[in-house]
Parts: structure tokens; C-alpha cells; sequence
């Protein structure tokens, strides 16, 4: 599925806009990983589906997270 990726950082204030195709449409809550860099997670944070004839089947919004903190939330101690 085609998806119209819209990123940033926590600080940044523009979008970083981009095509990605997922198997599945990310949902809003989950990490996604767009590249192999352990440090690029982005937290999805709000997703538009688009059911209509247009370039993409959905737009995910998804802000970058530190990947050592969104483990140690997760697991708590275990993943130090």
C-alpha cells in the first residue's frame, strides 16, 4: 500500500513529505522504522485514510523518537 509519509522531529516545525509503501497502513500508536538506522523510529501519531481514487491509500502524520527510550518504555529495565 502507498502511503503519503509526513515526518519530523520533535523540534522541527516543517514536514518532511515523502511516498512510502508499507504492506499494511501504519496505525496510529505504532514505531515505524524507515530506514535500518536503530535511531530513525517515528511514532505515528495521526493517519487519514484515503478511499478515493488519488496516488495514495492513506496519509500517516508521525513524529521521530529517541529508539533506547521507546525500548525503555516498552520493557522498562530489561532493555538497558
Amino acid at each position: 500500500m502507498r502511503e503519503f509519509f509526513h515526518t519530523k522531529s520533535q523540534s522541527q516545525y516543517n514536514w518532511n513529505n515523502e511516498i512510502r509503501e508499507f504492506v499494511e497502513i501504519p496505525a496510529m500508536g505504532e514505531y515505524v522504522a524507515l530506514s535500518t538506522d536503530a535511531e530513525d523510529y517515528h511514532l505515528v501519531q495521526f493517519v487519514v485514510h484515503t478511499p478515493f481514487p488519488c496516488d495514495c491509500d492513506a496519509e500517516v502524520y508521525a513524529v521521530a523518537v529517541n529508539y533506547m527510550e521507546a525500548r525503555r518504555k516498552a520493557f522498562g529495565d530489561e532493555s538497558r
